[in-house]
């Protein structure tokens, strides 16, 4: 970000601070897009203006509400790296950052052992890669069985990554960490491409793990695609004829836009077709939904840093959501875990018969965690 970009921030009449989900949630002018960014150019090496820096989930809302179009969230991780530099950043970045160069991955459960546990079926020899991600794995690796289920149900089966491919690596450039998220960057790829220069089809669970590979990682082989879940699971069932489709399931869904698919990855469709597929009563909306929706608080590393005001912002996104009067789902590994909702692929999964099919299929998570079975 340049420094005239960083000047339009702090001689902007804070019109984007409504926008900003963090504000929203801890009425701080710190805290506001204007208040962030003023202290990302002035002072991002003193320790109270780190842990301010760290009052960003990279939403993208109000990069949307900004008449500059101004990348907040780029300009506020590159001063996280300052004040890691500095040494003055939260300790939980550094951490992450060990851990990643012990195990590849920030998260405290083991991944390894998750990856290795999933049964991945009759899984084709080539074809799309499922990249499961750290948010699903660390939640013991549900939604991925429930991913792959589906595919398979619709015909279009996908293989998972190799065992090593854990982690995207966006948490270290959500911490301060360009140059290791590069070298971490350039080993996934590598690791997902072998020796091979054929074209990639690379599925994602977590849209913020697509969006770091499509706009940070290294050249994908000329030809590849990138997409999140929903994209690909609803083009494949577009192409089912409808008298194979099971009959919906009884009642509807409260849905929550996660921000990097609606907005960083310009989808809202997808999953949207998806659910109104699988449910009678299709798809309720929260009042504020699609392009507009509102962070629930869990990218950033914003429960790690701030974890107050993380639970806060999932409390009122929950509100919206159970103002609907249905389960909330999402389509993000992270999202539901914040919200304590529903997964789009474990519902689905439900839908076209994992229960049957094993016995004991996904269930779809309410608030409360119970089940709607």
């Amino acid at each position: 970000m340049t420094r005239r970009e960083h000047e339009l921030c702090e001689a902007c009449p804070k019109l984007c601070s409504f926008a900003c989900p963090v504000s929203e949630a801890t009425s701080r002018e710190a805290l506001t897009p204007w208040g962030k960014m003023s202290l990302a150019a002035l002072a991002p090496e003193d320790p109270s203006a780190a842990l301010a820096l760290a009052g960003c989930t990279g939403c993208l809302r109000c990069q949307q509400h900004c008449a500059h179009g101004n990348d907040v969230p780029s300009a506020l991780y590159a001063a996280r790296a300052s004040s890691v530099r500095a040494g003055v950043a939260p300790s939980v970045w550094t951490e992450l950052a060990a851990r990643f160069a012990a195990s590849g991955h920030g998260e405290a459960v083991e991944l390894s052992a998750v990856r290795r546990s999933l049964d991945a079926g009759r899984a084709p020899a080539a074809g799309p890669i499922l990249f499961a991600g750290c948010d699903a794995l660390a939640a013991g690796g549900a939604s991925v069985r429930a991913a792959l289920f589906v595919a398979r149900a619709l015909g279009a089966p996908l293989s998972l990554a190799p065992e090593g491919a854990l982690c995207c690596g966006l948490k270290l450039v959500e911490a301060g960490w360009p140059d290791a998220f590069a070298a971490h960057a350039r080993s996934t790829l590598h690791l997902v491409r072998g020796n091979t220069a054929a074209p990639l089809h690379v599925v994602f669970l977590q849209p913020g793990c697509a969006r770091a590979v499509l706009e940070r990682y290294p050249a994908l082989p000329a030809g590849s695609r990138v997409e999140h879940v929903t994209t690909y699971l609803s083009r494949a069932l577009a192409r089912m004829p409808g008298h194979m489709r099971p009959p919906p399931l009884p009642g509807a869904v409260a849905y929550h836009d996660p921000c990097e698919l609606s907005r960083g990855l310009s989808e809202v469709t997808a999953p949207r077709a998806l659910l109104s597929a699988a449910f009678e009563g299709g798809v309720l909306e929260p009042v504020r939904c699609g392009v507009q929706t509102s962070c629930c608080g869990a990218g950033g590393l914003l429960p790690r840093t701030l974890p107050e005001v993380a639970a806060k912002m999932a409390a009122l996104r929950a509100g919206e959501l159970a103002a609907c009067g249905a389960p909330a789902v999402t389509a993000s590994p992270g999202c539901a875990a914040a919200l304590d909702a529903g997964e789009v692929v474990s519902v689905l999964a439900r839908w076209l018969g994992a229960s049957r099919a094993s016995g004991s299929g996904p269930a779809m998570r309410t608030r409360q965690g119970g089940s709607s079975e």
